[in-house]
């Protein structure tokens, strides 16, 4: 039987297609409709990154000006309110220097707080130096004791490199604090690690904190 005209110039329909090819044809709409999701995205993503880094570059050049154009507690003040709205990536070294400015004015309480937060939010060589920069602030406020568990907290994560340096400021501020077991401890890991260059005094801390914690066993049992 011939065709008829209709048919023969009839279009093709989804149906007349073979499944294995209908699915493509199916959900091209949809595939192109996520290829375009995640080109809005990426956009969206990148202008996000240049937006960041010129907040950034907002907040270094805010940074310059205090520094260069305001001392004492303008300075202070001026840091305080730029590590508000700054964004993360800025923050450490707004607050170094808040730390800095805070020191030179005597106000270790708020120099301590200032390295804190540099701690919190920076690299580990910076966040180590930080916590002993926070460590030696709280010691300079009295308080020997929270220093001395900001050092212990630091010596369990810091990098090999800093651990002779930490533990003469643990030992230091723990004898300071009356914590001598502790003092104590920290003065023997310098003396295992061999390479100090004041040995003889290292010996006699060691000497007199070990007839202090004698003597104070004594006294408690």
């Amino acid at each position: 039987m011939t065709e008829s005209p209709t048919s023969q110039h009839r279009p093709a329909q989804t149906s007349d297609i073979p499944t294995i090819l209908r699915l493509p044809v199916q959900y091209w709409r949809q595939s192109l409709a996520a290829a375009a999701l995640v080109l809005v995205a990426a956009g969206g993503y990148a202008l996000f990154g240049v937006y960041q880094k010129g907040q950034v570059e907002k907040a270094e050049a805010a940074l310059g000006d205090i520094i260069t154009t305001k001392a004492g507690t303008e300075r202070i003040a001026a840091l305080e309110a730029l590590a508000k709205t700054a964004p993360a990536a800025a923050k450490a070294g707004i607050n170094l220097e808040l730390a800095k400015a805070a020191q030179g004015l005597g106000d270790f309480a708020k120099a301590a707080s200032a390295f804190e937060a540099v701690a919190a939010s920076a690299p580990s060589g910076m966040k180590t130096i930080a916590s002993l920069g926070q460590a030696a602030a709280l010691s300079r406020t009295g308080q020997d004791a929270k220093a001395v568990a900001v050092l212990e907290t630091l010596s369990g994560s810091a990098p090999k490199a800093f651990a002779m340096t930490i533990d003469r400021q643990l030992a230091i501020t723990a004898e300071a604090a009356g914590e001598w077991h502790k003092a104590l401890a920290a003065y023997e890991r310098m003396k295992a690690d061999g390479n100090v260059q004041n040995a003889s005094f290292i010996d006699a801390r060691i000497a007199d904190l070990k007839a202090k914690t004698a003597g104070a066993a004594k006294t408690n049992s």
